[in-house]
Order: C-alpha cells, then sequence, then structure tokens
C-alpha cells in the first residue's frame, strides 16, 4: 500500500513526486510517460515513487484530482450560481493551454468505463459533481429567467459535458478549432430558446 506521507517529510516528497509527474505529463504526454521518465526527472528509482503511490495509475488519477481542483481555483475559487456556464468556457480555455494534461484526462476518462479499472469511480463521482454542479447553474439561470423552465437542467449539463470534451478532444486534433467559443455557442442556444407555448 502506497504512504499518504503523513509525516512532514513524507508529504513534502509525494508532493514533489505528484508535481514532477503533473509537468512531464504536460510536456510529454500520457503514451510518453512511465514511471522511470519520471523518476529520471526526480534521480530516483520507479520503486521510489511506488512507495508513496499505489501505481502509475493511482499516481495519474492523483495528477488528474489536482488539476481538477485548480480549475476552480484558476477562474477565482468556488463558482457562483450566475457564473457557472459562463466560468466553464473559461476553465475550456485554460485546459487548453496545457494539452498534455487535456489528452491524459481524456484517454484516462475512456479507459475508466471499464468497471475494474481503478479509477472508475473517481470518474463516475466527477461527472456526478460537475453535472451537480452545471444543472445547479441552469437551475438558477431558469428562475432569473434566462434559460426556459421548460429546459431539462440535468440533461442540458450531460449535454454540455459532452461538448466541452468532445470540443477539446477536436482542438487536440486540430488547433484551430475554437473549443471555448463553441462551448460558448451551445450556452448562448440555451439560453435563447423560446419558451414552449
Amino acid at each position: 500500500m502506497a504512504r499518504t506521507g503523513r509525516f512532514p517529510k513524507g508529504a513534502a516528497r509525494r508532493e514533489a513526486i505528484l508535481q514532477t509527474a503533473t509537468e512531464v505529463l504536460s510536456r510529454d504526454g500520457f503514451q510518453g510517460t512511465s514511471l522511470r521518465a519520471i523518476g529520471r526527472e526526480l534521480e530516483v528509482e520507479p520503486a521510489h515513487i511506488l512507495y508513496y503511490f499505489d501505481s502509475r495509475e493511482d499516481l495519474i488519477q492523483n495528477v488528474i484530482a489536482r488539476w481538477d481542483d485548480n480549475a476552480l481555483e484558476s477562474i477565482g475559487g468556488d463558482f457562483l450560481p450566475g457564473e457557472t456556464l459562463d466560468n466553464y468556457t473559461a476553465i475550456i480555455r485554460r485546459n487548453l493551454e496545457i494539452p498534455g494534461l487535456v489528452h491524459l484526462y481524456l484517454i484516462f476518462a475512456a479507459e475508466a468505463v471499464d468497471a475494474t479499472h481503478p479509477a472508475h469511480g473517481f470518474f463516475r463521482d466527477r461527472f456526478d459533481r460537475v453535472r451537480g454542479i452545471l444543472s445547479a447553474a441552469v437551475r438558477f439561470e431558469q428562475a432569473a429567467g434566462r434559460i426556459p423552465a421548460e429546459v431539462d437542467p440535468d440533461r442540458a449539463a450531460r449535454m454540455l459535458i459532452a461538448v466541452a470534451d468532445g470540443v477539446q478532444l477536436q482542438a487536440l486534433m486540430n488547433p484551430a478549432i475554437d473549443a471555448p467559443a463553441d462551448l460558448e455557442s451551445v450556452i448562448d442556444h440555451l439560453r435563447s430558446q423560446p419558451p414552449a407555448v
């Protein structure tokens, strides 16, 4: 079992491994990053990394979790419901500045579809959390009259996640694609739908 770094020296070492792994994955991408490559950057053997993390997958999951948590901080902290949808596009814009991590996220999320994958629960919970944030934002905007009441907030949230992930994938393949602008267009369409009669 990997150590969680309860003592200051261990916690600092675990943090250094996590930071270095993030840098290497951002630079070299998922396929180009091994525990040996991360170890070379740290000047340690891969076994030293596995003292703090259960496996390469555990380390990658921790990198993604840290990246995800930092997304909120990067746009000023917790979302305010009235700003959430617009801030969601800001996160996508930030993501595309670190394409290695976006690629990592997309690959790892696809692999985690398998219920036996170590990150399956993490991604299921992550999608539930993001859907909850976005559906609450849709409900808020419905109450403010910006989105028609007939829109299903949960379905809208799932569609926004699908668009965000899909346009990021397309932008990785073709950098000319403006993924945040595409997401903004979908949000504008959601806000401009005429109410049902």
